[in-house]
């Protein structure tokens, strides 16, 4: 006998091979014909084919979406031989393999580890020492659910999918399943669990006691509990009533995250959409990215790499990084644009171009909506003024890790900017921000992007062109809207959650200009006002609800309506000087900072872009 260690990435499984396997696991890989066979080695036998499969005397592969790890025992006469498409190798053992330690050791330690991931996926337990549990959602829809057992939290088991979460910036994290169509996905992070029923309904063997279990599902779902007590060798049915507490109003918003890093194969799909609709994310952009090497991996971009179902869409995308100018989002394109990253702390190179101007234009091209990840780029320097004055981009991120950046965003559109501003999580980062993640903030889309909108079986679609126009809400809970007339100046807000509400503001240029508190019960609220229309401005929304001792502020914000008058745009006193003032010490460091480009017209495309900027921003 011998103990092979096969790693195969991203093929197709075989429904006829799983038969040859205990229940409840899986061999993926397509077998050579027997002429394939012959043709390597001679019909010599020593190649795996269909035919061949009554050598296999034991198989344990557990299957990893993208990637399978097979620990195998076969007679020593095979030779397993399967092929390897990404890596471009064929696993080949031989008898004497056997032989040697330094096949042997790495294969039992493998086999170790293995048998400690199968763990988690299925419990064995005497039937009679357990009770059984059937959880569902009333109505049956996806949901987030806890499991407490005399209030400490406890794991549902067994589960069919599980992503384990450490997060090294390198984003490598992949999705396990044991099953081709899982009702159960559980995703840890930071010594936290979370449980997501996948099909609204799934069984669990747990120990006897007294339980609660909490369900969430998205933000326009009111959280709901049951308790619960089991005992031994029992069956009891558990439904958890979730109730939209939007009512119809559910139905006329998309909702989105922008900037989510998960690898995805096709495989991987069903089980992420599923995620999104136990989350109700409408949209997920799932951005690859760059940190030296490829990080977040897609399949595919454009439609080609887009999966739907029931509403729900996952669109791929990329994030561009850099240490010289920020972080930039491309969302939804038709290619990739390499280079993902330029500098040396996320690519391997020192050098500096292309720098974000020319992926936005050339992202635009690919009909992506493109615009800067966490505000400005989250470096010490940035190229924002120059593609918000230059006209290049679509939005910028300004709701992410529960801060709302109202301050640095008001202060563009006093300049006369037009500042987009969308939300986004940056998933899985946020999870290790936080030592105990809340359990109210879904974990795709704790911040979400809202746009009013039918979908029309295109949410993707419908959500990038909201996003485009500026018909955009950021909330991590409450739902706000705004509209203005412009022959009164007259400016009607709402505001509603299933919480009570704290205040509803309008802004005017950045300054209230008419408030209305609650009263520690209401959960909707109404305000009017009639603003000065003596120069143009920006109008818009904001409401603030309860939030509990865990949680950021709970909070949500129109994008600005603008009031102009005799075509003018909007301009604060001061506030363009401000930034130009700024972009001109940018233009200074950049000056200074031996950038390295390719070629002198690159460094010339620079620097031109830059002036015509400032000049922008100079004018009053």
């Amino acid at each position: 006998m011998i103990l092979v260690d096969i790693a195969l990435p991203d093929i197709v499984g075989n429904a006829a091979v799983a038969g040859h396997f205990p229940a409840g696991l899986r061999l993926d890989g397509k077998l050579k014909t027997e002429r394939e066979c012959q043709d390597d080695d001679g019909g010599a036998g020593h190649c795996v084919t269909l035919s061949r499969l009554s050598d296999l005397v034991v198989g344990i592969c557990l299957r990893h979406t993208g990637l399978v790890n097979c620990l195998t025992l076969l007679p020593a006469k095979t030779k397993s031989q399967i092929p390897s498409p990404e890596c471009g190798t064929m696993a080949r053992v031989h008898r004497r393999d056997f032989l040697s330690p330094w096949v042997v050791r790495p294969a039992l330690v493998g086999f170790f580890a293995l048998a400690l991931s199968w763990a988690q996926f299925h419990d064995s337990t005497a039937p009679e020492l357990s009770a059984h549990l059937d959880l569902q959602i009333d109505p049956v829809m996806p949901a987030r659910v806890y499991l407490f057992k005399d209030d400490q939290p406890f794991r549902l088991s067994p589960v069919q999918a599980i992503l384990p979460l450490r997060i090294d910036l390198f984003y490598r994290e992949r999705l396990w399943t044991n099953s081709p169509s899982p009702e159960t996905l559980e995703v840890t992070c930071n010594d936290q669990s979370h449980f997501f029923l996948l099909k609204g309904r799934a069984s669990f063997d747990l120990p006897a006691g007294h339980y609660r279990v909490e369900a969430y599902r998205g933000l326009f779902f009111a959280p709901a509990a049951e308790h619960f007590d089991l005992r031994a060798g029992e069956t009891k049915k558990v439904a958890v009533r979730l109730k939209n507490w939007a009512g119809a109003a559910r139905e006329n918003w998309i909702s989105g995250d922008d900037h989510i890093h998960l690898t995805r194969s096709r495989a991987d799909d069903e089980v992420f959409l599923r995620w999104l609709a136990a989350e109700d994310l409408s949209v997920g952009n799932f951005l690859q990215l760059q940190r030296q090497a490829d990080a977040a991996v897609q399949y595919a971009f454009g439609r080609p790499g887009e999966a739907r179902r029931d509403g729900y869409a996952i669109r791929p995308g990329h994030e561009s990084r850099s240490e010289f100018y920020g972080h930039v989002n491309l969302l939804g394109g038709r290619e990739m644009i390499r280079p993902l990253s330029v500098g040396a702390m996320y690519a391997n190179s020192p050098e500096s171009y292309p720098f974000p101007a020319v992926l936005f234009a050339k992202g635009r091209e690919l009909g992506a909506t493109v615009g800067y990840a966490h505000f400005n780029g989250s470096m010490p320097h940035s190229t924002l003024l120059m593609d918000l004055a230059l006209g290049n981009i679509d939005f910028l991120e300004v709701f992410q890790f529960g801060v709302l950046k109202t301050e640095e965003w008001y202060e563009l559109l006093n300049a006369g900017l037009p500042a987009t501003g969308i939300a986004g999580s940056d998933f899985p980062v946020p999870l290790n921000r936080m030592k105990s993640w809340p359990r109210w903030l879904p974990l795709l889309g704790p911040e979400r992007t809202l746009v009013k909108a039918p979908a029309n079986g295109a949410p993707y679609e419908a959500w990038a062109a909201g996003v485009r126009q500026g018909n955009v809400v950021v909330t991590n809970g409450p739902l706000v809207e705004i509209s203005a007339d412009e022959s009164t100046s007259t400016v009607n807000a709402s505001a509603s959650f299933f919480r009570p509400l704290e205040k509803l503001e309008i802004v005017r240029n950045g300054q209230v200009v008419a408030a209305v508190r609650g009263d520690g019960a209401r959960t909707t609220l109404t305000i009017s006002v009639q603003v000065p229309n003596t120069e143009s401005c920006w109008v818009a929304a904001r409401v603030v609800a309860r939030k509990e001792s865990d949680e950021p502020d709970i909070q949500a914000h129109t994008n600005p309506k603008y009031l102009l008058r005799d075509g003018k745009p909007v301009m604060v006193r001061g506030a363009r000087e401000t930034l130009a003032g700024r972009w001109e010490s940018e233009i200074a460091w950049y000056k200074s900072a031996a950038l390295v480009f390719g070629s002198d017209a690159q460094r010339r495309a620079f620097f031109e872009k830059a002036e015509l900027a400032l000049e922008d921003l100079r004018r009053k």
